[in-house]
């Protein structure tokens, strides 16, 4: 019996599991589809890259096209406080400025007994000078040099080479000062070497010997001498009496070589400054002003010669006008306030110059 209108509609049927398997089956069938036809249709748009397949669609390519480029976004991390401002570069620093030098001589028995160090303070004095080589030919070490050997002028002080040595290794900047020609012993002991006269040996001004400035074994002699206290550490060798001699009776010399002194001094300073130069002392020499204006010929020493091998030169103040620098750089001096020594008879700390007190002769 059929139910009435107004109750339940008509019934179907209850629906089964191959009814759902078979729809399943229908809608997979209809995504493989639009699979394939992707796949064949927009195989221009797939892209391979590191990280797999990517879609490389014409709309996906405005769109990055458009997007701004974000440039450099490195992050810089400035301490707190700090302004951005342009880096600085630095600027170079000037090099100190050595302090003039200020030496006074003291003699060899400050070293010995170890009182030198003491004295330059006292002197307010930051450089020292030693004579190692007096007037009368007496040296102030023990030479290897056969003539200082066979003539008896060598120091008999007690440990003088260790001590010299030891305190040229300190910090101390010392000269060691080195009376040439003049030599009141070696012509006595060596006539061969001697400067001569008509009545002998030529005596100068002061009652002195010389040696002949134009003998070979003098040069060789002054040279080697030189060349030990270089070796032994000295910072400066300092050549005074270094000059034909201009004074006393020049008419009673008779010479044995009448060679040219200018050429002469030049081979002997040539001959030092190769015995000093492998140790790096500087080769100095004391002179006068009239060898600058060239008022003086006859010392052998000239302008070039003083030039050429003369680091430092020591000069004495005259008083005269123009300053003692003014007249070096005058004469083509290079470098005249850098190489002008002054010697004075007290230090002035207050003028910023290279000074020197030299003991007496």
């Amino acid at each position: 019996m059929a139910r009435s209108r107004g109750g339940y509609s008509g019934y179907h049927g209850r629906r089964t599991l191959n009814d759902t398997l078979k729809l399943i089956a229908v809608v997979l069938a209809v995504l493989v589809g639009l699979l394939l036809a992707g796949l064949f249709f927009g195989r221009d748009y797939i892209v391979h890259t590191d990280s797999g397949l990517r879609l490389d669609l014409p709309f996906l390519r405005q769109e990055e096209a458009d997007r701004p480029d974000p440039g450099d976004v490195s992050v810089v991390i400035q301490p707190e406080g700090s302004e951005s401002e342009e880096p600085v570069e630095p600027q170079p620093q000037p090099e100190p400025e050595t302090p003039a030098m200020l030496a006074v001589e003291l003699p060899v028995e400050a070293v010995l007994d170890g009182t030198a160090e003491q004295k330059l303070e006292e002197a307010g004095a930051n450089a020292l000078v030693l004579e190692m080589k007096d007037q009368k030919g007496k040296l102030a070490w023990v030479s290897q040099q056969p003539v200082a050997v066979s003539a008896g002028v060598n120091s008999t002080a007690a440990g003088v080479q260790e001590a010299l040595t030891q305190w040229n290794l300190g910090d101390v900047y010392t000269v060691a000062r080195v009376h040439c020609f003049r030599d009141d012993t070696v012509p006595y002991d060596r006539n061969d070497m001697a400067l001569r006269a008509t009545y002998g040996n030529w005596r100068d001004e002061l009652g002195l010997r010389r040696m002949d400035p134009t003998v070979p074994q003098v040069q060789s002699y002054l040279a080697g001498l030189c060349g030990e206290l270089a070796q032994m550490g000295f910072d400066e060798i300092l050549l005074e009496d270094c000059a034909f001699p201009t004074t006393g009776n020049l008419g009673a010399i008779t010479w044995r070589d009448q060679a040219d002194p200018a050429q002469t001094m030049d081979a002997f300073l040539a001959q030092v400054e190769e015995a000093v130069a492998p140790y790096g002392a500087k080769l100095s020499i004391q002179t006068e002003r009239a060898v600058l204006t060239g008022e003086e010929v006859g010392s052998g020493l000239t302008t070039a010669s003083l030039n050429q091998y003369a680091q430092r030169l020591w000069m004495t103040p005259d008083g005269a006008e123009p300053a003692l620098s003014e007249t070096l750089a005058a004469a083509g001096v290079t470098d005249p306030d850098k190489r002008l020594v002054e010697l004075e008879s007290s230090l002035n700390e207050e003028n910023q110059r290279d000074q020197a007190v030299l003991s007496p002769s």
